[in-house]
């Protein structure tokens, strides 16, 4: 099975905690998501609650970048910070990808 590049997982720093690696849910280089260019915006329908998703697969035409959809507009619990008429903010496809090799690189200089 190939690795998906954009889990998220692979975005989180690990700290050893009591001789354990564990994943830091905090600080996951999210300090470097810019946005550089024009956002779009999105209308939750009844479709999207609770299926960030499928709101990835109609932005971006993949399902794979639905926790930066969560995690750029706030969205903790997608039982309950979604809810209908909720006016979503969709960065540029290019503003994530730019993101990726900024954590690439800052990954490199730990």
């Amino acid at each position: 099975m190939a690795m998906n590049k954009f889990r998220r997982t692979n975005f989180y720093v690990q700290e050893e905690v009591d001789e354990v690696l564990e994943n830091d849910l905090v600080n996951n280089y999210w300090d470097l998501f810019k946005i550089k260019r024009e956002m779009s915006f999105v209308t939750i329908g009844r479709t999207f609650i609770a299926r960030p998703d499928l709101l990835s697969l109609k932005v971006y035409g993949i399902v794979d970048y639905w926790w930066i959809l969560c995690k750029h507009n706030k969205i903790d619990d997608v039982w309950n910070d979604m809810t209908i008429g909720d006016v979503i903010e969709v960065p540029d496809v290019q503003d994530i990808n730019d993101w990726f090799s900024d954590v690439l690189i800052a990954k490199k200089k730990k």
